[in-house]
Order: structure tokens, then sequence, then C-alpha cells
């Protein structure tokens, strides 16, 4: 099963990432935004953090509301959440094993473990038997194997008038409008990162509508990233082709590589365009 490709790219993963800039403090894998005022790799890496939280704060939440994370990771979004929103319960669901274990740890360590929990499951068709206010999906969406089976759960999970917040990497055309290197390109990221439902904004407001969710807002973000302008980012670069060569896209590790440098490439050269998405469930 796809998930079960997903989980184990994360449990492959999981560490070295937290490792690795930001994610050794804020507990977040998120891609670097450097919006206005950002200052250093952590703070870039909680920006989208904070502008989910801001589109939170808009809507007409009750004195307890309820948020969930499609794709929690290890929880620094909901970490992040429940700080900024005190009174409310939030819930976080992962395929990875590693994940949850990281998160429960942290949930105790944070202090949050009265109003925080995480779940082992895949977010397409786990119940959650909750009615949610907000949920996000913060570089997860793309995970998805079906577009409508996530849709159709976020429904299912969301009030009526409740919003559902996708940060991701989106497609600028339809892959067969592309050239034939830049469908290579997208494969490479497609494969490497294990994200299948990689897809133009369009379509997913498109597909949303069937659903019964409107489209509220639709920002494209990709001028707050760097593409290709870390150390890393460069090595990985120099590395790629290699890893390529040899078809070590499916090792975790080196797929995280291939897949990672893919993208840089696709958000430097206009084929992916990072967007936040949001969506009024019952419109």
């Amino acid at each position: 099963m796809p998930s079960d490709d997903v989980a184990h790219y994360y449990d492959r993963n999981t560490r070295r990432f937290l490792m690795m800039g930001s994610g050794r403090v804020g507990h977040t894998m998120h891609r670097e935004l450097w919006g206005p005022g950002i200052e250093s790799a952590r703070e870039a890496a909680d920006h989208i953090n904070r502008v989910i939280a801001d589109e939170i704060a808009g809507v007409n939440l009750g004195p307890q509301p309820t948020i969930v994370d499609f794709g929690s990771g290890v929880g620094g979004t909901l970490f992040h959440l429940a700080e900024r929103f005190p009174t409310a319960r939030l819930s976080g669901i992962t395929v990875s094993r590693r994940q949850v274990e990281i998160a429960e740890r942290l949930t105790r360590q944070l202090g949050y473990s009265d109003r925080c929990s995480f779940l082992l499951g895949d977010f397409q068709t786990t119940n959650l038997e909750l009615s949610a206010d907000a949920i996000v999906a913060v570089e997860s969406f793309v995970h998805s194997d079906s577009m409508d089976a996530f849709l159709a759960n976020a429904s299912k999970h969301l009030r009526q008038g409740g919003h559902l917040i996708i940060a991701d990497d989106f497609l600028v055309s339809e892959k067969d409008s592309l050239s034939a290197d830049q469908r290579l390109r997208v494969e490479q990221f497609q494969a490497g990162w294990r994200v299948p439902a990689v897809c133009t904004a369009e379509s997913l407001v498109e597909a949303a509508a069937k659903h019964g969710f409107g489209a509220d807002k639709s920002v494209d973000l990709t001028s707050l990233t760097r593409p290709g302008s870390r150390v890393r980012d460069r090595v990985t670069a120099a590395l790629s082709p290699l890893l390529v060569r040899l078809g070590l896209g499916r090792i975790p590790f080196y797929g995280n590589l291939i897949g990672g440098n893919a993208l840089q490439i696709g958000l430097r050269d206009g084929l992916l365009q990072y967007r936040l998405l949001v969506f009024r469930n019952g419109a």
C-alpha cells in the first residue's frame, strides 16, 4: 500500500530530519519560508505554523475548539497551535510509528498531555470520532494516494462551516503540458519523496467542490522560499545525478535527496509552487 511506503520513508528519515536545522529545537520539519522579519532558519521553518494559526484565529471558534492535523509528524504544528489556542483540543494523525513515539514523548515534556493526542493511522481512512473546527495538512496532502479519499475523510471530520487548511507543493500547470525533461523532474520529486498526489491547485479546488468544500483563499508562498540556497542543497544537487544513475531512489535516505533536489529545481524553474489553500466545509 502507498501508506506503507510513506510510513517506511518517515520511519527511516524522521530522526535525521529532526537533527537538521530548525528541527532540533522547533520539532518541525516544514519548508523554510523567509517572510518579513524572519532572521533565522528556525523562524523560517516555523513561519507556516504562524500563517496557519492566523487563519484559524479568523474562524468563528467556540470556547473549546477542536483542531486536527492530518499528517502531524512529531507534532511541531500542533504544539504551536496548542500555545496559540490555550483552550483547544488537538489531535494529530500520522502513518509513522516512530513519529507517534516521538510526538507522545514531546507532548509529555511540553506539558500538553491533557490537550494533545497522536494516533497512528492513515488520514485518508481513519475515523477519529470527532467533529473539528479546523483541519490542517502541512506538506502532507501530497502523500495521499487518493485525493477523493483525503477530501472525503476531511469533510467527515469537519463541522459545517469548519475549515480545511492545506499548505503544500503544487504543479503550476497540468503534467501533460510539461516537456519530457520537466515531467521527469516532477516524477523524480514524486518518487523520491513518496508524494503521488502532486497536482495543480486548480484541480484540488475542483475536486474539493465535489465534496462540499468552498475555496476561501489561495495564496502563493513560493516567493518566500529560497530554493537551492543552503549548503546541503548544493551538495545534494551535486550528488543527485549519480544517485539517480545508481537507481537508489527506493532507499528512503537517497530518495529524500533525489526528491529534494528535484523539488528545489522545480521551485526555482517555475514548475512547482508552494501554496496555502483554505477551504470551508458546507459552502
